[in-house]
């Protein structure tokens, strides 16, 4: 639930930042400018509401991830050795040399919040958050924010294939009529079954998403989301006062300009959330290399393209037709016709 109204009310921040554009645009054309004062009041305040529900919904996600997708976290801040009291980086570089066992940084000149990730995954300075090797070698927190030691990844395999290997003798014990065996194999089943999806994995190093794309994504998203809360907070100020900042050229530039990024900052939260959960299609229990289906890459190939072209299509029209429509309301005067 925090992920989908955490996207949701994302799509009331892009929807404000994109009002406040239009409505820039509409003033610089100098026929409409109280109507446009008045559209971007409506934006500044439907897009506060959105980013700052966001950011709310945001951060309780963040801390179903480090319950439930502990490797996603990690990887979101380039982590590979937890410590207490774990800082959150602002701004860094992912180390391309890094593994998760050698001695080099994983992120390296880097400006970091003292304590900042501990805070934002189980709201305790001192907390422990477990890094990637940490996950691997089986180190993790449980609900309670307790440090505990579970299954390390390369037992975590060994079951899983235990568990296939169980799944596959009940059904030939199921074909066979052999219900003393299909009763212990369903049991050993059981005692495994939560690590299922490991045994299609050929090295724990495989669970490990891929940590510059999440880490980029994700910290573009956070940064962006900062930025929006500012702009909406500036846009709201100036247009209450009727500041006449908002007829410079400077003030429409950055508001032509947000209209793209808060697209760019949408799209890397999903880049967040659909690279950083790799390389599970369900969590723990199937990953990609098991969900391949045996559709011929040629229909598939056949498909995608087919919906390239579709969706161009429909990209280029509705872009037209809001050029069409936002040009038309710029050179209409409402201001002073009250009929419209």
């Amino acid at each position: 639930m925090n992920k989908f109204f955490h996207a949701v009310l994302s799509g009331w921040c892009l929807a404000g930042v994109f009002v406040v554009g239009v409505s820039a645009y509409i003033m610089h054309k100098k026929k409409n400018r109280e109507m446009a004062l008045q559209s971007m009041k409506v934006g500044g305040w439907v897009g506060l509401a959105g980013i700052v529900l966001t950011l709310a919904f945001g951060h309780s996600s963040a801390v179903d991830v480090a319950q439930t997708q502990p490797m996603k976290l990690a990887a979101m801040e380039g982590l590979y050795r937890g410590q207490q009291g774990t800082e959150l980086i602002a701004v860094g570089i992912v180390n391309p040399k890094k593994t998760p066992y050698n001695d080099e940084e994983g992120v390296i000149c880097k400006i970091a919040i003292p304590k900042g990730l501990s805070i934002l995954a189980n709201m305790k300075p001192d907390s422990f958050v477990p890094g990637i090797t940490d996950i691997l070698d089986g180190v993790t927190v449980n609900e309670a924010g307790d440090t505990v030691s579970t299954v390390s990844y390369a037992e975590r395999i060994e079951r899983g294939r235990q568990a296939q290997a169980d799944l596959r003798a009940y059904d030939q014990a199921a074909a066979a009529g052999d219900s003393a065996a299909m009763t212990a194999h369903a049991n050993a089943l059981k005692e495994n079954f939560e690590y299922f999806g490991y045994g299609y994995l050929d090295s724990p190093e495989e669970a490990i998403p891929p940590v510059a794309m999440t880490f980029y994504s994700f910290h573009i998203m956070v940064a962006l989301g900062g930025y929006f809360l500012v702009f909406f907070l500036f846009v709201l100020f100036c247009v209450y006062r009727k500041d006449a900042w908002l007829d410079t050229k400077l003030w429409r530039v950055v508001a032509y300009v947000s209209v793209p990024l808060v697209w760019l900052c949408s799209e890397a939260g999903w880049v967040t959330a659909e690279v950083g959960r790799q390389p599970w299609i369900i969590q723990n229990l199937m990953p990609n290399k098991a969900a391949v289906s045996e559709i011929g890459s040629g229909s598939v190939m056949l498909t995608f393209w087919i919906f390239v072209v579709v969706f161009t299509v429909f990209l280029v029209a509705e872009l037209g037709i809001m050029a069409k429509q936002i040009q038309r309301g710029a050179l209409a005067d409402y201001d002073h016709d009250t009929d419209k």
